[in-house]
């Protein structure tokens, strides 16, 4: 019954505030939209009173302490009640709960939505942390009874806390995306101050490795060239006759089994989702127009773009995938050993991919601190476990064997510069945390905007 009681404790300290402040630590709790009326902790007083207004919503007593209760019962180390430490850390905690608070009312006269899907999400996040509390579900369950609620009613709490959570965030994602953010100035010093602190707690970074990377891809010959070539006439008529609908023309034309019932249906979809010149092809062409034939690695596509939101496409293809033969892959192995030996004797890997273009991939060729688990990953065979495990700058590797969702490519990788792995560095993530400390500090001049304009009446 002790552990049971226990368990009490912690999730009824967790039943107002589960996500965090936005001024507190990432491990602290978060504010409440709604006065809360559950049961408290022992060793919280039932006496209650006002300690803030923001708005239209009264922050009491019992939210701070119901807080400081949970920080205290995740390891926080909150000075003793009736102290003047207390006191203090007692104010910080009020001050991030008032401007969580201010962030969803503005979320909400903003018109802010979050999607249903994103707050069960989260809902069941918050619920699963919970659980992790308990040694099974029925000491849960009697946890839960003990503050007052049954399950189904602790569930709905959660979603409306993951509802709130979400409004907040969402606020302030647009904010951030906000053109006419106030100018602000981020010091060096800054900078090295934030890093000490990310860096305590960061595993050790991976191997990275930056390189020029050229894929060559096998080509039709003969019969197999000259059938794609008529079907692609034939579908090219189809297209611009616009006597049947798209989807009815990839139902019968496409070779993309996996979407060829669906009509040629991709569904909504980003750019940086799609192979170079698919992507290209679709953000160059207005909704409710086609585009094609468009040669990937895949084959020849026709692209219909549907309709758009945001910087999302509705799209639909017909794929027709050429036969390739052994005889052909074996050609393109042979052709990509000829580009790595120009690689290796100095080359410009741009010159090389104009002079064959068509056979070289159309992709982007150069790429920095990626990791090496990652590179090594996109290869296949014995190639890519020999040597490119432990790469030496300014080595050429390949052909090294490639398999994605076509025939088998070739690639080529030149590898410019390599760091095994290692503590994490500040010049790893400079940019990072200054962009990070850039925002906070924009965000705070618009947050103070709002505060100065807001109901606020500080009673603590």
């Amino acid at each position: 019954m002790k552990s049971l009681r226990a368990g009490a404790c912690l999730l009824a300290a967790a039943l107002t505030l589960i996500t965090p402040l936005s001024g507190l630590q990432e491990n602290e709790a978060a504010a409440p939209d709604t006065v809360p009326t559950t049961e408290f902790p022992p060793g919280v007083e039932p006496l209650d009173r006002i300690v803030a207004v923001v708005g239209d919503t009264a922050v009491l007593l019992s939210d701070i302490q119901v807080t400081l209760y949970q920080l205290q019962a995740r390891g926080a180390r909150v000075p003793p009640e009736g102290t003047e430490r207390w006191d203090d850390f007692a104010r910080e905690v009020l001050e991030a709960m008032i401007d969580d608070l201010i962030y969803l009312q503005q979320a909400k006269n903003a018109g802010v939505t979050v999607p249903e899907d994103r707050v069960t999400e989260m809902a069941d996040s918050y619920f699963a942390e919970r659980r992790s509390l308990f040694s099974s579900d029925d000491e849960m369950m009697l946890a839960v009874e003990e503050t007052g609620m049954n399950m189904l009613q602790f569930r709905r709490m959660l979603r409306s806390q993951a509802h709130a959570e979400g409004l907040r965030q969402a606020y302030r994602f647009e904010l951030e995306q906000r053109t006419d953010l106030p100018p602000v100035i981020v010091s060096e010093e800054e900078v090295e101050a934030a890093f000490d602190e990310f860096a305590q707690n960061q595993p050790p970074r991976p191997a990275l490795v930056s390189f020029n990377r050229l894929v060559v891809t096998p080509l039709p010959s003969g019969e197999a060239r000259d059938s794609v070539l008529a079907r692609t006439i034939r579908v090219q008529n189809d297209v611009a006759n616009d006597e049947e609908d798209f989807s009815v023309l990839a139902r019968r034309h496409s070779d993309d089994e996996g979407t060829r019932e669906q009509g040629g249906e991709l569904g909504w979809m980003s750019r940086d989702l799609l192979v170079k010149p698919f992507g290209d092809a679709a953000w160059t062409t207005r909704p409710g127009q086609t585009v094609g034939p468009v040669q990937t690695q895949f084959g020849l596509h026709f692209i219909k773009i549907e309709r758009q939101r945001g910087s999302e496409r509705f799209l639909r293809h017909i794929l027709l995938r050429p036969e390739i033969k052994d005889e052909d892959i074996e050609e393109a192995r042979t052709l990509a050993i000829q580009i790595a030996d120009s690689l290796r004797a100095g080359s410009d890997p741009e010159r090389l991919v104009a002079l064959f273009r068509g056979q070289v991939a159309d992709e982007a060729i150069r790429f920095d601190d990626v990791s090496l688990a990652s590179l090594v990953s996109q290869f296949t065979g014995a190639g890519a476990e020999s040597g490119l495990t432990a790469p030496t700058e300014g080595t050429v590797y390949g052909p090294l064997p490639m398999e994605r969702g076509g025939p088998t490519e070739f690639g080529l990788v030149h590898v410019l510069t390599f760091r095994p792995e290692g503590p994490i560095e500040i010049g790893d993530v400079r940019d990072q945390i200054r962009q990070s400390l850039r925002t906070r500090k924009q965000i705070d001049i618009i947050l103070q905007e709002v505060r100065a304009n807001t109901y606020i009446d500080v009673r603590f």
